[in-house]
């Protein structure tokens, strides 16, 4: 017999969100003497004398009934931990949800085309009723039913401050201690709570519940607290997993450490940029399980200090900590972050895979000159060169820089400031050192640089050769190579006559077209002028060009040049003389009266003397000439006997020196 026999489910309407009429209508937030949009009321018994009598003459016993109900529905429900919410679901699943598994998806099929069979009749004239047919024929609802009933669950533990809505639980809350204003000025705190769902936002004062306002989800609502004297009293924010915003908290006496919790808050207010509305005075936040917030806002709370963990926080937009002592401010790695304000006690800047981040919303103005370590990592619209220059430059004058760890990947930047290079190379002095990608100092001797730089402009080919021997995976794209001179007269000189781009430089290729130098040196006294090299055009140097020079270092007489002029070294004092292998005629009194330490002559074969007091009482301490030639300099022929009387030595000792 038991197998002709099975269960159906029948008469489902009015069970949870359904209603009368078979349509999924019913909101989670209904109560006595709510009304649909055509202002027909939700129940029935609207009108009933007896229910309305009740509830006026008992409100609180009514409410007092309805915490014990729910606490008994915890207890039928078995579950022995948990949360209030997860007791009270854990009573639904066991005495309603569960039994859907008695029937079978095959019976609500069968069980639907006998409402068809009844709505057609209906069509037809054959049946009357007051419902449709079609509205008795939902399947079990399941996913839908459960979602209303949790939000219903919620809804109700806030009307009748069960649970975590309870003033004695702190299952759930956000509590702080809170004092009137010292100088009397308010003896009053207005709470603006937003919820995430239609219900009753309630606070804890003591050990009172302060309920407000039936509030819809996203609307404020405001809970006035009346502030007893100055001395500490308990608040806590009642359901804070519930609420999308707890309002501006910057004007509140709060003390200590304080703790947020609220996986549905968006935004927390505990500071502001005018310093003086600031009356908060907590000395560390803790943050857990308050992954939507989008804002973080503690500027100016001068007694928060230590550090904030926000690497759970992916959808964090905004975080403004200027004004505070906070020394570290964790973010998430691939996070929404799109704005982030250090304070000037930030020592330590970390920041990963955070695409929406640009160097303009990234302030380290503050905190430049105090930062310790230095991590950024594929941050797309980020600058993280141009930021680390600017923390250098900041400790430039520092006996002892206070950043000692770098490591920058994934960056891909452009400079029109050529001199961001020697910035750079202070980065291999041996007081910097890198990090590892897992964020682990003391693995790389040097800090870590693996991207592209773009110059627009010139940079110094020796910076640049410094930092390819230590950084093989930067990636440097320049557009020309300036000349580093070693004297600034020599500098200044070459400027004004041959930068023809006007970027304040001469680059190689700018020196590579000069033709002729003139008489610009003539009579100075100079450090050196080794940078002569790259004036690679010159085929001759013009008579006086050097003529009663002092240059303590040396002269390099670039490739290319075939002739001295006339007096170029007359009465000169030059340490060292450079002199090309291409050099074949040295015309008049070129070295007369010179002083000079060491002459290099590269030159294979003797240059041909004009004849007439090229080396006069000239002072030569030493002569460098190729090994192999050193026999046809002292057999060449010149009317002077100049070559003759030469103290030669091989090149190749000029070299080694």
């Amino acid at each position: 017999m038991a197998s002709l026999w099975k269960w159906r489910a029948d008469d489902l309407d009015t069970i949870f969100k359904v209603i009368n009429q078979g349509l999924m209508k019913k909101p989670y937030w209904v109560e006595y003497h709510d009304v649909y949009d055509d202002g027909t009321p939700v129940w029935n018994g609207e009108k009933s004398v007896f229910w309305n009598m009740l509830e006026q003459a008992y409100p609180e016993e009514w409410r007092q009934m309805m915490r014990r109900m729910m606490s008994k529905m915890e207890e039928l429900g078995g579950l022995q931990k948990g949360t209030h919410q997860e007791k009270l679901m854990a009573f639904f699943d066991k005495y309603y949800f569960q039994v859907i598994g008695d029937f079978s998806s095959m019976l609500y099929n069968e069980d639907g085309k006998n409402y068809e069979q009844m709505k057609l009749a209906m069509l037809q004239g054959r049946y009357a009723n007051d419902t449709d047919p079609l509205g008795q024929s939902l399947g079990n609802a399941s996913s839908p039913e459960r979602a209303w009933v949790k939000k219903r669950i919620q809804y109700m533990m806030s009307k009748y401050s069960f649970g975590d809505y309870d003033a004695t639980t702190a299952d759930g809350s956000i509590t702080v201690r809170t004092s009137a204003q010292a100088d009397g000025s308010s003896n009053s705190i207005v709470l603006r709570l937003t919820p995430a769902l239609k219900l009753y936002p309630t606070i804890g004062y003591g050990t009172t519940a302060i309920r407000g306002a039936r509030t819809d989800a996203g609307k404020p609502c405001e809970i006035t607290v009346d502030i007893n004297g100055t001395s500490d009293q308990q608040l806590s924010i009642k359901s804070a997993d519930w609420l999308l915003d707890i309002g501006d908290w910057s004007g509140y006496v709060i003390n200590g450490a304080l703790s947020v919790i609220g996986k549905r808050l968006k935004r927390l207010k505990l500071g502001d940029a005018d310093a003086s509305k600031v009356k908060i005075l907590i000395s560390s936040l803790t943050l857990g399980n308050t992954v939507s917030l989008t804002e973080i806002d503690v500027q100016n709370i001068a007694t928060l200090g230590g550090s904030l963990d926000l690497r759970n926080n992916y959808r964090l937009r905004s975080f403004l900590g200027k004004g505070t002592k906070l020394t570290e401010a964790h973010f998430a790695d691939g996070g929404a972050l799109e704005k982030v304000e250090y304070p000037e006690t930030a020592s330590y800047i970390e920041l990963k895979n955070l695409d929406n981040l640009t160097n303009d919303n990234c302030d380290i103005r503050d905190c430049k000159g105090n930062v310790m370590s230095y991590f950024v990592a594929g941050c797309d619209q980020l600058q993280p060169i141009k930021k680390l220059t600017e923390i250098l430059d900041a400790q430039q004058g520092q006996p002892n820089h206070a950043l000692r760890y770098v490591r920058c990947v994934g960056f891909n930047e452009t400079f029109s400031d050529g001199t961001m290079f020697d910035k750079l190379v202070r980065l291999v002095d041996g007081t910097y050192q890198g990090i590892d990608a897992e964020g682990q100092y003391g693995n790389d001797q040097y800090p870590v640089l693996d991207g592209t730089i773009n110059l627009t402009t010139g940079a110094y080919r020796d910076s640049y050769d410094a930092l390819m021997v230590h950084y093989p995976k930067l990636k440097l794209n320049i557009a020309k190579w300036w000349i580093r001179f070693e004297d600034p007269e020599v500098k200044r000189i070459c400027v004004e006559n041959w930068d023809k781009d006007g970027d304040g430089e001469l680059s190689t290729e700018e020196a590579a077209t000069v033709s002729s130098i003139g008489t610009a040196f003539k009579d100075l006294t100079l450090s050196s002028f080794s940078e002569l090299a790259y004036f690679k055009g010159l085929t001759r140097i013009d008579n006086d060009c050097f003529m009663s020079v002092t240059i303590n270092g040396k002269v390099i007489v670039p490739e290319g040049v075939k002739t001295l002029g006339r007096a170029v070294f007359m009465y000169a004092h030059v340490n060292v003389i450079d002199l090309p292998s291409t050099l074949m005629y040295i015309e008049e009194r070129c070295f007369q009266e010179i002083s000079c330490a060491s002459l290099v002559v590269r030159a294979s074969n003797p240059p041909v003397l004009y004849g007439y007091r090229e080396f006069m009482f000239a002072s030569i301490k030493d002569v460098y000439v190729p090994d192999t030639s050193i026999g046809l300099y002292k057999n060449a022929q010149d009317a002077g006997g100049y070559w003759k009387n030469m103290n030669y030595k091989p090149l190749s000792e000029y070299t080694l020196k």
